[in-house]
C-alpha cells in the first residue's frame, strides 16, 4: 500500500492565507517543506481521502488526471477536507469525457451525502457521479479496500470519520480532524481484529498544550501511539507520523518539527511525501 499526502496542512494552510505571524513569514521564507496546503491524501493513486479547494493544484502538481478516480472517502464537511463546488465540475458542459465516463463514487457521511446525491441526481451528472453512506463502526469494502469507520471527536455538525483502512496486507490508520478517541473506538478495532502498520495522526497544535477536545498535539499523539502499543493495535514495527499542522501550533514549521518528533519515535509528514506501507 501507497500513501501520498497531498496536503498538510489545517484549514488556514501553511503560512496561513491572510497571516504575518513569525511562523508563516518563516514559511515563506524557507519555502520547501514548510509549505503545506490543504489536507487530503491518495492511497496506491486510487482511493483518494478528501477533496478540498486545494485538489486541482495538487492534482496538477503530482501528474494525477482526477477524470479516472473511481473512488473518493470523505472524512468530513469542512472546507478544507471537501469542496462539493469542484467535484460538481464532473457534470457534462463543465466537462467533455469524449465517449470514456468514469463512475465516481464518493463515501461519507450523511453530511457529506446532503451534497453528494442532489448533484448526482442532475442529468448532467448521469454517470459520472453516486454517493454511498457511511455509518460508524460498519465496515464498507470500496474495491479492494476494507474500510472501518469509527465517529471522530470533532464538529458533529461537519459529519466527522475517522478510518481504518486495509488492503488485506497492510492496515492505515488515517486519523485527523479529532481529538483523543473514546474507549469504544479502540474496543472497535480490536473487535475486528486490526493491527495497524502505519498511523497518521492529526498535530494541529504542534507542541503547543491544548485546552480542547477537536485536535491534537504532539502530546496526544505520544498518548495514543502508547495506547495503541498497550492494547496490541500497534507493533515495534508501526509508522506512527504526525499530520495537519496549524501555524498556530508551537515550533509547526517542518524544519523544527521533524526533529523534535524523531526524538519521540515520529515521522513528519509534508506535502507531496509518499510511504511505502
Amino acid at each position: 500500500m501507497k500513501l501520498q499526502y497531498w496536503g498538510t496542512a489545517a484549514a488556514e494552510g501553511l503560512p496561513a492565507i491572510f497571516c504575518r505571524c513569525e511562523t508563516c513569514q518563516k514559511a515563506r521564507e524557507r519555502g520547501g517543506k514548510n509549505i503545506r496546503t490543504r489536507p487530503n491524501a491518495m492511497i496506491d493513486g486510487v482511493l483518494k481521502i478528501d477533496f478540498n479547494a486545494d485538489t486541482y493544484q495538487q492534482s496538477m502538481k503530482y501528474g494525477v488526471d482526477l477524470t479516472d478516480l473511481k473512488y473518493l472517502l470523505v472524512t468530513h464537511t469542512h472546507s478544507d477536507h471537501f469542496y462539493p463546488n469542484d467535484i460538481n465540475m464532473r457534470r457534462q458542459g463543465f466537462a467533455n469525457y469524449c465517449g470514456n465516463k468514469t463512475m465516481l463514487t464518493v463515501y461519507g457521511s450523511d453530511k457529506v451525502m446532503a451534497s453528494i446525491l442532489p448533484m448526482a441526481e442532475a442529468k448532467s451528472m448521469a454517470g459520472l457521479l453516486q454517493g454511498v453512506l457511511v455509518q460508524p463502526m460498519e465496515k464498507v469494502q470500496i474495491d479492494k479496500y476494507t474500510v472501518y469507520p469509527v465517529r471522530g471527536v470533532h464538529a458533529a455538525a461537519a459529519g466527522p470519520l475517522v478510518y481504518a483502512i486495509t488492503d488485506g496486507e497492510k492496515t492505515l490508520l488515517y486519523c485527523h480532524d479529532s481529538g483523543p478517541l473514546p474507549d469504544e473506538v479502540f474496543a472497535y478495532w480490536k473487535e475486528n481484529g486490526l493491527r495497524f502498520d502505519y498511523v497518521s495522526m492529526d498535530c494541529t497544535s504542534g507542541c503547543s498544550p491544548m485546552d480542547y477536545d477537536a485536535h491534537m498535539n504532539l502530546e496526544r499523539n505520544i498518548a495514543m501511539r502508547d495506547r495503541l502499543l498497550a492494547e496490541g493495535l500497534a507493533d515495534g514495527k508501526t509508522v506512527f507520523c504526525c499530520n495537519h499542522f496549524s501555524h498556530n501550533g508551537a515550533h509547526s514549521l517542518y524544519d523544527e518539527f521533524v526533529e523534535i518528533a524523531a526524538k519521540e519515535g515520529f515521522i513528519t509528514s509534508y506535502d507531496g511525501m509518499e510511504v511505502e506501507i
